[in-house]
């Protein structure tokens, strides 16, 4: 842009937000049941003319930015959650990305991420992108909320680190750890989202007051609040997270902070799941349909079983009182190969990208501040779904790719982490203790989506002895329901597959040879013809097996539909 702009205090909002949330009507129209495992995606459900946008956005932006009327707009990519457009000028020194999201939590996600940005930007060194201005309402041409940012130089890790020397991956990492170590020592009296303080009366409680003076820690050497309540220039308000907003937990009735204590988080979390088993739309063609809800609904007696023992671990463990793990931490939770930027010649950081829905949590969600590209990669074991439709669990693959990835990772874990240090003080018995209780909880919880197998949840429960002697029992009988009815159709599928594999083998084995061998003797070809036979009865034994699977489904319960009322 122009040099007219430089000295505008910079992001800017353009338009005022609705005072109140889109009908669900309106918002189900952007989840779809995902093919492969059948959870509800986030998607489009239109076909955008691309020419139409761009003469739309165009629009928007020379309102209040003229210098925009010679820019050169384009289709850039497109996520979950956004489209992007690249705006280009031979004039200008930067390059500009306009971004347009759909309405997963209207108002609130894009009034927080860029408070979040802003805050990031102002109070540490991380490379992100400077937003420019930004619109929190639908009320424009395009009836989208949309960022305006500069765009940021570099290629997305992923595409870069096969290629990365082991000494460049550990001096990536390091870079990245001074930038954390500034982040996670902005700590915080409550767990939620920042906002601009302009918005308080929209982000906080009506009880609530904006905040309360910054303090500083007993330690003497940590500022907690900095740059919030009364004279700061943020707030800290209501959560935006997905585990509050994703598909239908939108809707619910329930507090979204911001939450005082540990506790308080993981109550309205299980409560919110609570009421998203019980929410279900099995019926394909309704509105907010999912393949998994279908599952669900088949077991949903197992289902509520398990819920109700994951929520009677609450009181157990996680107390009242918070303590040092407790501490609140703004954290990026998906610092990952797709939103670190690296320079493809210096293999230096140039940008940390996607800062939707980050949230202030207590530290020890954090796990030790480390990014997801370093984690185990905690894949998920094979969903519901798609045991029932007969794929066989990934155990084997996780545990392998595990393997491989403590061997790559390890260096750079160890350089990151030596660089950061510990984001609390875990010192204590009593604290190491409550860290793996609360873990587990919050390991359940993800599980417990019931996107995965749900008798995952109580087996780990019992073998982590998270119940007590007196329930030993109980959680036999319940992992007996859960997965007993199963053991015979799990060992039908792995013998077909098995069969099915072998025949594939034998096929593709004459398939090859038959390409060698043009005029293929009668020998071959009976061969050939034996082999596709084979086939054909391996086809036919998975599909039996399919069918004693449904059969033993069928014979635990088929529950009737569950409908809105029972929210």
């Amino acid at each position: 842009m122009g040099s007219r702009s430089t000295n505008v205090d910079f992001p800017i909002r353009v338009s005022q937000p609705h005072q109140s949330k889109p009908p669900a009507e309106d918002l189900y129209r952007y989840w779809r049941s995902q093919e492969e495992e059948g959870y509800l995606e986030r998607y489009w459900p239109d076909d955008h003319d691309h020419n139409v946008w761009i003469s739309s956005i165009r629009s928007i932006l020379v309102r209040q930015f003229p210098d925009f009327a010679d820019a050169e707009i384009q289709y850039f990519a497109k996520g979950t959650f956004n489209r992007l457009y690249s705006l280009t000028n031979p004039s200008w020194d930067k390059a500009y990305i306009f971004r347009v999201s759909i309405p997963v939590e209207p108002f609130f996600k894009t009034e927080s991420e860029i408070a979040t940005m802003e805050y990031v930007r102002r109070h540490t060194t991380m490379p992100i992108p400077k937003v420019i201005a930004f619109s929190s309402s639908d009320d424009n041409e395009l009836r989208y909320e949309w960022i305006l940012m500069e765009m940021m130089p570099g290629e997305p890790l992923r595409k870069l680190w096969s290629a990365m020397p082991d000494a460049a991956r550990v001096a990536l990492f390091a870079e990245l750890a001074v930038h954390t170590k500034q982040l996670v020592a902005l700590r915080f009296s409550k767990f939620g989202n920042l906002y601009f303080a302009d918005v308080a009366d929209r982000v906080l409680p009506s009880e609530a007051s904006p905040a309360s003076p910054p303090v500083t820690a007993s330690n003497g050497t940590a500022v907690v609040d900095h740059d919030i309540g009364p004279g700061g220039r943020f707030v800290l308000g209501r959560i935006v997270a997905q585990d509050f907003f994703f598909d239908k937990r939108v809707y619910y009735p329930g507090s979204r902070g911001p939450f005082q204590t540990t506790r308080e988080l993981v109550d309205m979390r299980v409560e919110l799941l609570g009421k998203r088993i019980r929410h279900l739309s099995p019926v394909e063609g309704e509105a907010w349909y999912c393949e998994n809800d279908r599952e669900l609904a088949r077991n949903k007696d197992r289902v509520y079983e398990l819920f109700d023992q994951l929520k009677a671990l609450i009181p157990r463990l996680v107390p009242h009182d918070n303590g040092p793990e407790d501490v609140g931490i703004l954290w990026h939770d998906d610092l990952s190969e797709h939103n670190l930027l690296v320079d493809p010649v210096t293999f230096k950081l140039t940008a940390v990208v996607d800062w939707e829905s980050v949230s202030i949590i207590p530290a020890y969600e954090t796990q030790d501040a480390r990014p997801a590209w370093l984690s185990d990669r905690d894949w998920r074991p094979t969903p519901l779904v798609q045991l029932a439709r007969g794929i066989p669990p990934n155990d084997e693959f996780i545990k392998a790719d595990k393997l491989r990835r403590v061997g790559e990772m390890g260096p750079s874990r160890e350089e990151y982490h030596r660089i950061v240090g510990p984001v609390y003080d875990a010192a204590s018995p009593e604290t190491q203790q409550r860290v793996k209780n609360k873990q587990g909880i919050a390991k359940q919880l993800e599980i417990a989506t019931f996107q995965h197998r749900p008798w995952w949840t109580a087996d780990w429960m019992a073998e982590n002895g998270f119940f007590g002697n007196e329930h030993s029992e109980q959680v036999a009988d319940v992992s007996n329901v859960t997965s007993g009815a199963f053991n015979k159709a799990d060992d039908a599928f792995r013998k077909a597959a098995d069969a099915f594999r072998k025949a594939v083998d034998a096929f593709n084995k004459i398939a090859d040879h038959s390409k060698r061998v043009v005029h293929a003797s009668n020998e071959t070809a009976d061969t050939f013809i034996k082999a596709v036979d084979a086939l054909s009865k391996a086809v036919d034994a998975l599909n039996k097996a399919i069918d004693d699977f449904n059969g033993a489904s069928d014979t635990v319960d088929r529950p009737d539909t569950v409908t809105d009322a029972q929210i």
